[in-house]
């Protein structure tokens, strides 16, 4: 086997040297071929790799809202008892506005409570800080009110189900969740927003939510300062244009999450995700960025399969019209080696391996002209715009050159083989 080798290796050699003219063009020619398909080749991965890293430092902003948490399905019905109205009076007050709640349609009967003013504030008083509650110490009860906590059915219209029960006799106010928190903390003249304590517990909580959603990289999961944001962003304006955000408070942007997916294919549904999650205000994305990068990446994969299909077939017409005249001109040789008993595989030995060695010396020779090319191109680049090469994010050479290579290698083999093959089989018979 390996004399065989041998034979057709010294056999192809001195074939490409005794047709010398017609190999340098042969390999002139294959070298031109492969090195335009390493164009387009190293085009491709570049494009990949800055496709890819722009899925990677790709984020989206989570604002985290800094509203309470309330129960916002709550209904709270206050009933007033005015100044002349005595005990029993108002039990009966209380118990009539009870049967005329039963008899509005959506109300869940059985999720009907009632609520005393110092059960109300005590139970709001309870997840207040220590500075907030003390602006509840000297509240009256009385002032709070008394009420009747209930739920609406699913699917309920809410706002038609709140004007029936705001019509009741007796009713002084109807509040869901949200008004209710408002409601009380202005009896003790406080914010309405989460306290400093109370908001970095809600930031820990939604931090930790956000890292149980699987595409989220959670690694890579930063804390945007809302005021530092506000503050960067008016620094870019013209005093003319500052003029406009006069007054507004520094607050003004919401702290936020930045994080990272890590399939943006499924990046619809992770912002779903992200959007439910309890405390948060919105998320900020461009849905069309994601868009072009899934679209571009999926492009190039397809292109790139049919380039690689398309010169890989210029390649072995190529090379195997090189070997076909190479052969043609060795036929009555080729018709003689078969008269006297040689095999198709010994006479086609020497051809095939002229057309690997065609192949595998064009491939070298197109190597180091992409590489020469590619470094000499990636050097004006950066001498004409610096900083142009990070932002686009180019492959250095040293990165590529493994497929490169790879790819010439086999490449230039698999088609001089075949093209030979291809060649010679017509001669064969005799």
């Amino acid at each position: 086997m390996f004399r065989a080798i041998r034979r057709s290796f010294a056999e192809g050699v001195r074939g490409m040297v005794k047709n010398g003219l017609m190999t340098v063009t042969s390999l002139l020619v294959v070298t031109a071929c492969i090195f335009v398909f390493g164009v387009f080749l190293m085009s491709i991965l570049n494009i990949n790799y800055m496709t890819s890293k722009m899925a990677d430092e790709y984020q989206v902003d989570v604002y985290i809202s800094k509203d309470v948490p309330v129960d916002n399905a709550q209904i709270g019905v206050f009933v007033d008892r005015g100044t002349e109205m005595d005990d029993a009076a108002y039990e009966e007050k209380l118990k009539n506005v009870e049967t005329l709640i039963m008899g509005v349609p959506n109300v869940d009967i059985s999720t009907i409570k009632y609520i005393d003013g110092a059960t109300r504030l005590s139970e709001f008083v309870k997840d207040l800080s220590d500075e907030e509650k003390k602006a509840f110490e000297n509240i009256d009860a009385s002032v709070v009110g008394n009420s009747y906590s209930l739920r609406l059915e699913e699917g309920a219209d809410e706002v038609e189900t709140l004007r029936l029960l705001g019509e009741i006799e007796g009713v002084s106010k109807v509040m869901d969740g949200s008004d209710l928190y408002v409601y009380m903390a202005q009896l003790g003249g406080i914010s309405t927003t989460v306290s400093s304590s109370k908001y970095d517990e809600i930031k820990e909580n939604l931090k930790k939510e956000i890292t149980e959603i699987p595409n989220i990289d959670t690694e890579n999961i930063g804390f945007v300062d809302g005021v530092d944001k506000f503050k960067d962003f008016k620094s870019n304006l013209t005093p003319e244009e500052l003029k406009d955000f006069e007054g507004l408070p520094e607050d003004l942007i919401p702290d936020a999450y930045a994080v990272r997916m890590k399939d943006l294919s499924i990046a619809d549904e992770t912002i779903a995700k992200l959007e439910s999650l309890e405390n948060v205000e919105s998320v900020e994305n461009s849905r069309e960025f994601i868009s072009v990068i899934d679209s571009l990446k999926n492009m190039v994969k397809k292109i790139s399969v049919w380039i690689i299909v398309a010169f890989a077939l210029v390649s072995l017409f190529i090379i195997s019209n090189t070997i076909k005249l190479t052969v043609h001109n060795r036929r009555k040789e080729i018709n003689i080696m078969k008269y006297v008993g040689a095999t198709d595989s010994y006479i086609r030995g020497p051809f095939i391996m002229e057309g690997i060695i065609l192949g595998l010396l064009s491939a070298i020779i197109a190597f180091f002209i992409s590489q020469w090319t590619y470094q000499g191109i990636m050097t004006a680049i950066s001498s004409a715009a610096s900083g142009l090469t990070a932002d686009l994010s180019f492959m250095k050479f040293g990165q590529i050159w493994i497929q490169i290579i790879g790819s010439y290698l086999i490449l230039g083999t698999v088609i001089g083989a075949f093209g030979s093959s291809i060649s010679v089989r017509r001669y064969l018979h005799v």
